[in-house]
Parts: C-alpha cells; sequence; structure tokens
C-alpha cells in the first residue's frame, strides 16, 4: 500500500511515497523521498533513500565481545506487554541483562532482568519529590551485577 501526500510548495509539487502505513521503522523495505522545489536557482529534483540499519546486539552478543556483561533497554508504550519483550530479547541475544520499562512511567519504574530474576526499581514520591533520579537507582543495581558478573566469571 502506498501514501500519496502532494502540497503545492514555492510552485513545485512536493511528493512523498511511502510503502508502509507506519513509517519509518516497521517494514524492512526501502523508502524514497522525492522532493521536487524551485528553492534553489534551477529546478532539480533531490532523492533521499532510506534503509533499516541492522541490530547489533546479535553480533556484539555472538562476536565481538562474547564474555562481556551486555546490558540493553526496552522501552514499549504498552505497559502490558513490555516484560514479554524483555524476555525475548534475553532468549533470542542470549546477553546478560535487559533494563525495561514503560513510556508513561520510565522515570519512576523501571524493571531489571535476566535469566534467572527479575527485580523492580521503584521511586517513591519523597525520592521524586527531592529530584532523585531512576538512573542512579539503575546504575548502583547494574554496578552490583557487573561486580558479581566479573567474579563468577
Amino acid at each position: 500500500m502506498h501514501f500519496r501526500a502532494s502540497r503545492r510548495l514555492c510552485g513545485a509539487t512536493r511528493r512523498l511515497r511511502l510503502p508502509a502505513p507506519s513509517w519509518p521503522w516497521s517494514s524492512p523495505l526501502w523508502r524514497t523521498i522525492c522532493i521536487c522545489c524551485r528553492l534553489r536557482p534551477r529546478r532539480s529534483i533531490r532523492w533521499i533513500t532510506m534503509k533499516m540499519v541492522p541490530k547489533m546486539l546479535s553480533p556484539l552478543v555472538k562476536d565481538w565481545a562474547p564474555k562481556a556483561f551486555i546490558i540493553s533497554f526496552k522501552l514499549e508504550t504498552d505497559p502490558s506487554i513490555v516484560i514479554d519483550r524483555a524476555r525475548n530479547a534475553l532468549e533470542v541475544y542470549r546477553h546478560q541483562v535487559v533494563v525495561a520499562n514503560s513510556l508513561e512511567s520510565r522515570r519512576s519504574s523501571v524493571v531489571i532482568l535476566t535469566k534467572d530474576s527479575e527485580t523492580k526499581i521503584l521511586l517513591s514520591e519523597e525520592e521524586v519529590e527531592k529530584g532523585i533520579d531512576i538512573e542512579e537507582k539503575i546504575v548502583g543495581d547494574l554496578q552490583s551485577r557487573h561486580t558479581a558478573f566479573i567474579h563468577e566469571n
């Protein structure tokens, strides 16, 4: 399904053709944007072609640093699927930790998942009022996990 949007721009037409309705991240197909405009001295057509960027976590874990302590982050808009997506990432990429949260509560609540555990980190109302960032608690937790990982390996 192609989406086309046209409007007049400096006497010329601006066209945007997209192969997927949820552009630009969900479809692996290339997107092409054609912009024809008279802002330059002569009329010209400029083409922008975009391609999906490959996931880097898999080669990082498998090839580049197989003995490293690797942490990934999972942010979801739907709170009901955060834990499932984080567990799936652990299974697929075989790394050590996923820090998962939902968009609406990202500043006050996270879940740190490993293959064996699930730890919730929450900020109390008092901590929020004091201006404490949840990142401080996340870093403290991950630092202790990293130290334990080093001693085990």
